[in-house]
């Protein structure tokens, strides 16, 4: 699997998990906040993004999709 498809993955199970927990933030905020529920249909390579919480997600959303496009345009970013 390719850097791009690697990304592609994690950006759907990141809004994924937003859904979630823009879901269950009207029920109950305090609860969607950050924390990880244990749910089949999560992508175990992916639990981490449950610990996230709504704002953290946003942005790693954002960074995903920044970097899914640079690497398409193939801009490459340097290790740190």
């Amino acid at each position: 699997m390719d850097d791009a498809e690697l990304l592609r993955r994690e950006l759907r199970a990141a809004r994924d998990e937003l859904v979630r927990k823009r879901t269950d933030e009207t029920d109950d905020p305090v609860a969607a906040a950050s924390q990880l529920p244990l749910m089949p249909e999560r992508d175990a390579e992916f639990l981490r993004l449950a610990l996230m919480s709504v704002n953290d997600l946003e942005t790693h959303i954002d960074r995903l999709e920044r970097d899914l496009a640079d690497l398409e345009n193939g801009i490459d970013h340097p290790d740190d």
